[in-house]
């Protein structure tokens, strides 16, 4: 409802740390007009992301170009780039900046230039240059010189990862803390830090931190043994962590994912969201998965063995590692189109209907890409 209560509570939420919550009050706040009086705060939060932006960057100046962490980078300054555009909209006229952001990702230089052409005559220059520092693809060290001009010299000095795992989910995405975690030695100073990820419910979060503290136990054995002493609850939190080994971890599920063409464009970032959605299935050899004339609702990922898909008798095709189908039921619930059989053992994970419409709720590029897929196999259908 577009009510003065329900505004000033979108308003207290995008003045909230967590860049997540920011973005879900912005787009809320897209059905309001704005409200000059407003603007002190707009502006501000528009400075706090340009700041959180030249920190990243100047952490990508020390990254090898398409290292895990600087992708993992990649998709925050992105989603910062987003965030200012739904700033702007309360700032200046809404269609305007929806046009602007619309014309920067054409594939066209012509609308490209056009668009930045409205951002400079309409924002402070300062904020122009920023965002133009962030839509470019020039090297970070040229993008850190332009944020330290506009900016002056970064404040934080911690070492990049050592910062994301400071500052947690609260403004970044439990990819790029787990990635974090997984680069980062920390010294005994820092292990406190580490508590809420030992004991996370997130599976990636607590995986990588687990994972870094076993890599001590080879690589810095003298800080892994006053760790144990530190915390004792680790070592328990650690064998369990190795019981659970024969389970695959939500780090590999992600790599799965990433290595299927339904997902292959997808940053790590986003297939995060899916992973606690993945049911982890085993069917013994002859199998039936599915039958023609079942109600779909599930997609099937195989991990390891051979699926056959049949009409009949007839076999249309064979999925392996990596591989999925069932795609159409996460869409739609219809009857399934053929039968699908293990031809060996086979271990796959299952993605429902229910479970994923919640993801693509919140996850728009999800559907982006599951419908870019879909449409790819359709047009070879018709070409054959």
């Amino acid at each position: 409802l577009r009510l003065p209560e329900s505004r000033r509570a979108l308003l207290a939420l995008a003045q909230q740390p967590h860049p997540a919550r920011r973005e879900v009050a912005l787009r809320a706040l897209r059905g309001f007009a704005p409200v000059p009086a407003d603007a002190p705060l707009f502006q501000g939060l528009v400075e706090v992301e340009l700041r959180l932006a030249q920190r990243l960057v100047h952490g990508l100046v020390h990254l090898g170009a398409g290292s895990e962490l600087a992708r993992a980078l990649a998709y925050e300054l992105d989603r910062i780039e987003q965030r200012i555009f739904g700033l702007l909209q309360q700032l200046y006229p809404p269609q305007l900046i929806v046009d602007a952001q619309r014309g920067v990702a054409h594939a066209a230089r012509e609308r490209q230039a056009n668009a930045l052409e409205i951002l400079d005559n309409l924002i402070p220059r300062p904020w122009y240059q920023g965002l133009q520092a962030l839509l470019d693809l020039s090297p970070a060290v040229d993008k850190a010189q332009v944020f330290d001009h506009l900016l002056g010299p970064p404040t934080a000095t911690a070492a990049l990862p050592a910062y994301i795992i400071e500052q947690g989910e609260a403004t970044f995405s439990d990819w790029t803390v787990a990635v974090a975690l997984r680069q980062h030695v920390p010294t005994l100073g820092q292990l406190p830090d580490w508590l809420p990820y030992f004991n996370s419910p997130d599976a990636l979060l607590q995986e990588s931190a687990l994972t870094a503290i076993n890599h001590l136990a080879t690589s810095q054995h003298t800080i892994y043994d006053e760790a144990l002493q530190l915390l004792p609850a680790l070592r328990p939190l650690l064998m369990s962590h190795h019981a659970a080994a024969a389970h695959l971890p939500a780090q590999a599920r992600v790599g799965l994912l990433r290595h299927t063409a339904l997902f292959a464009e997808t940053p790590e970032n986003v297939l995060s969201s899916i992973v606690p959605i993945m049911q982890e299935v085993t069917f013994p050899a002859g199998h039936q998965i599915f039958a023609k004339g079942d109600l779909g609702a599930s997609l099937y990922i195989v991990y390891e063995g051979e699926v056959g898909i049949f009409n009949g008798p007839q076999l249309l095709t064979t999925f392996r590692q990596g591989d999925f189908f069932g795609e159409l039921a996460l869409l739609d619930a219809e009857p399934r189109s053929a039968t699908a059989v293990a031809h060996s053992a086979v271990r796959a994970f299952r993605l429902d209907q229910d479970d994923f419409y919640d993801v693509m709720e919140e996850r728009g590029e999800v559907l982006r890409n599951i419908l870019r897929v879909l449409c790819q196999r359709l047009r070879k259908q018709n070409e054959a």
